[in-house]
């Protein structure tokens, strides 16, 4: 098997691996041989591979596997950061253009060897040129652990951008990354932490809120991508959060050849048989729990229109539901009139650290979802999704409509317990 020498070598003809007998490129660094494997990345929406994320195998002098870590831990100095940075990246596109695929290939690169390899000449560009990629075809993985300096940070995906490459955040919701770094970096991708669908797979909260916060991402401009799924559970998650892209063992473990056709299981098309069948069971419940609601929330909008009074004794079978919280009104601006409407007010608010918020006379909910969405459809009820009550009782829908009352238009509100 033939290895390229590397010692004291940065420029892109000493990197570049020869390839070995069976066809696979190597590279040695120090009495360490590299070699690259590649994980899949799916779309959900395709059902098929759109890339691969290109990752280091070592082996020590004796042929023993040892940690990607591990081998990193042996750099000595900045010559030896730049040159084990440039050879895994020269192993993994010679390995790569091997399968002749038009897919994405994801690099590791840690911008602060980006920013020093000035002083070691040409590299990346040649890279590509030698191994027949396009830039586009290549999204870099910004590793940003430990980076304070922003300029630096800002430097080298400048660099990447010029080239036209994709980019790429890595572990959003750990550590440095977060929204500071997506504002400032502007990444074409940003893939979420394995933490997050972790804790997504037992804290409800957190599975409720994933969808918004992929949401806000794509809103952003960014693909969204998930990494970390291991479990047909988190698969669900990952799908029910509206994610775009995939990445786990339980989509396929890393390996030395690319997927192929043939090999592409029925997985994901039963994931999307599965998340049906639990997309209409929750709609179930959510219809179960508010369809008597509507029932006497139309039966009460009845009577406000012949001109009755409000008042609570023509709430009474509505207050009576065992979810519903309270009843009120709020004028065309968005101003509540009246207090809240409800059976048992000593249940206003079962956190007493949120009295502050109860006094709801005057308050003005023409942010609210629910009182914009009445206002441009005048006589339909409409319907939240769930969210935080802010008085502190946990998850509410509330029902809403714009009516027309004695004295003038009306929004009428009903906020319901999803707990």
């Amino acid at each position: 098997m033939r290895k390229i020498s590397v010692a004291n070598m940065h420029s892109f003809k000493a990197v570049n691996n020869r390839i070995s007998t069976d066809g696979k490129i190597t590279g040695q660094f120090l009495d360490f041989t590299v070699s690259s494997v590649f994980q899949p990345i799916y779309s959900l929406s395709h059902r098929n591979p759109v890339g691969y994320e290109a990752l280091c195998r070592p082996n020590n002098a004796d042929g023993i596997s040892i940690s990607p870590l591990s081998l990193f831990g042996q750099v000595k100095d900045e010559s030896d950061n730049v040159l084990l940075d440039r050879l895994c990246r020269a192993v993994h596109m010679k390995n790569f253009s091997q399968f002749m695929d038009k897919s994405w290939i994801f690099l590791n690169v840690n911008p602060l060897v980006t920013v020093l390899g000035k002083n070691y000449g040409a590299f990346f560009s040649e890279l590509l040129e030698h191994n027949h990629i396009l830039p586009g075809q290549v999204v870099v993985e910004i590793l940003e652990q430990g980076i304070y300096d922003e300029s630096i940070l800002s430097n080298a995906v400048n660099y990447y951008k010029s080239m036209g490459c994709l980019i790429a955040i890595d572990d959003f919701g750990a550590s440095h990354s977060n929204f500071d770094r997506i504002w400032n970096i502007q990444p074409d991708i940003v893939k979420f932490d394995r933490s997050i669908i972790v804790q997504a797979e037992t804290n409800p909260v957190i599975r409720k809120a994933l969808p918004s916060l992929v949401g806000l991402i794509q809103e952003l401009g960014c693909t969204a991508l998930m990494e970390g799924v291991e479990t047909e559970q988190q698969a669900l998650i990952a799908i029910d959060s509206n994610v775009d892209l995939v990445q786990g063992y339980y989509f396929g473990y890393p390996r030395s050849v690319l997927v192929e056709h043939s090999e592409q299981s029925n997985v994901l098309p039963q994931l999307r048989d599965k998340h049906t069948m639990f997309s209409a069971a929750t709609r179930a419940r959510y219809r179960d729990a508010v369809d008597q609601c509507l029932i006497e929330f139309r039966a009460v909008l009845r009577i406000i229109k012949t001109g009755l009074e409000r008042h609570e004794k023509y709430c009474d079978k509505l207050l009576a539901l065992p979810s519903v919280i309270r009843l009120y009104f709020l004028d065309e601006e968005g101003n509540q009139i009246g207090k809240n409407i409800q059976k048992d007010p000593s249940s206003e608010c079962a956190d007493p650290r949120y009295t502050p918020l109860l006094e709801a006379v005057g308050a003005n909910w023409s942010r609210r979802y629910y009182f914009r969405q009445a206002m441009l459809n005048p006589g339909e009820v409409q319907l939240t999704r769930p969210y935080r009550s802010l008085t502190g009782k946990g998850q509410c829908i509330t029902i809403s409509a714009l009516v027309e009352a004695t004295g003038g238009k009306l929004v009428v509100c009903l906020d319901m317990d999803w707990q």
